[in-house]
């Protein structure tokens, strides 16, 4: 079952309540967030009963947990591949769209731990696959570790947009030849989270991708994403463009007050979602040009992600109403102006 809602990531979950009911903070519950009356827009199990019922205290809490590395698969020198042993409840919770995890190396302190995207999970198997793009320190020594990695999650929120709703629905129809229609955009290490995204269609959904690959290379995305479409039996098509040629025609067709045609195919109109897996730029840019309704828009969080739960403040926006939005967890908020930032 695909979970999602407008609210908090782990509202109504077995993450709930979580660390930031202890300090007052929670996203949903307005008791516990220091205020006598309640005023929630929660329609499920009460946040505050569920804290009271429990002692006061979170008896759900994500912890550090060694995982046996099984496998890892290089692409070059600067992208991996990991392959973990996990349980088949953490499997079968990360195959859920827009799922993330913490991984760091054994004995390093919690500043080195580093957020990556699922990009596989095989709950019948026990095994989640992580694609790791090595830049700096913190990649560099997770990159390094042969046997046990600690392991934190599974996190929920890496999806974001106004269209998040409507990718429920269409994942809830599935098995129902809907005839619901997907285009997928991903540069980068973008595809990974892709991938995961589009398994969670069961093959029920038609998805075109759309892949850059300038930082990573051909051979991945022939192992993970057309894998993935010939074992789950997907209808999918993929091509290969640039995303800076892409933008660079969109932009010279809106010159001429023309719409633009995403690499002079993809309209935005013959979809019903269409999830950019790229950076802030190109969300912004081919959400602009493509004139991509916000009911149909899904796009990666890349706000930065240091603890998860909402206490270190590292993923924060600022509105235009100086209310701060704990990115890691929190839904609710306003698309156009996010983009805006």
């Amino acid at each position: 079952m695909t979970y999602i809602n407008s609210l908090c990531a782990d509202v109504g979950t077995d993450n709930c309540p979580c660390p930031l009911a202890e300090t007052g903070d929670c996203l949903v519950c307005s008791r516990l967030a220091g205020r006598r009356e309640c005023d929630c827009c929660w329609a499920g199990v009460c946040v505050y009963n569920e804290y009271i019922q429990n002692g006061s205290v979170v008896r759900q809490k994500r912890e550090n947990e060694p995982t046996e590395i099984l496998k890892k698969i290089w692409y070059g020198s600067d992208l991996l591949v990991i392959v973990l042993k996990v349980s088949k409840g953490f499997a079968l919770k990360a195959a859920q769209p827009g799922a993330f995890v913490f991984v760091n190396p054994v004995g390093k302190s919690e500043i080195s731990n580093v957020p990556v995207s699922v990009m596989r999970s095989e709950p019948e198997s026990g095994r989640l696959f992580l694609a790791l793009k090595v830049i700096s320190a913190k990649t560099k020594a997770v990159a390094e570790v042969e046997d046990t990695l600690m392991l934190r999650g599974v996190y929920k929120n890496g999806l974001l947009g106004g269209g998040l709703s409507g990718l429920k629905q269409d994942m809830r129809s599935s098995g129902n030849s809907n005839g619901k229609r997907w285009l997928i955009v991903t540069k980068g290490v973008g595809f990974a989270p892709a991938v995961n995204l589009m398994t969670c269609t069961s093959g029920d959904i038609k998805v075109d991708f759309l892949i850059d690959t300038e930082k990573i290379n051909d051979e991945i995305v022939i192992d993970t994403l057309q894998k993935s479409i010939d074992d789950e039996g997907i209808e999918a098509s993929f091509r290969k463009e640039s995303l800076h040629e892409i933008t660079n025609a969109l932009q010279a067709e809106q010159s001429k007050g023309r719409r633009g045609l995403l690499a002079g195919t993809y309209n935005a109109d013959e979809y019903d979602r269409i999830i950019l897996m790229t950076s802030d730029y190109y969300i912004k840019t081919l959400s602009e040009y493509m004139e991509i309704p916000e009911h149909k828009l899904v796009f990666c969080n890349n706000f930065r992600m240091c603890c998860g739960e909402g206490i270190c403040g590292a993923c924060g926006h600022i509105d235009e109403h100086g209310n701060v939005s704990k990115m890691c967890k929190c839904r609710n908020i306003n698309i156009r102006e996010l983009l805006q930032r």
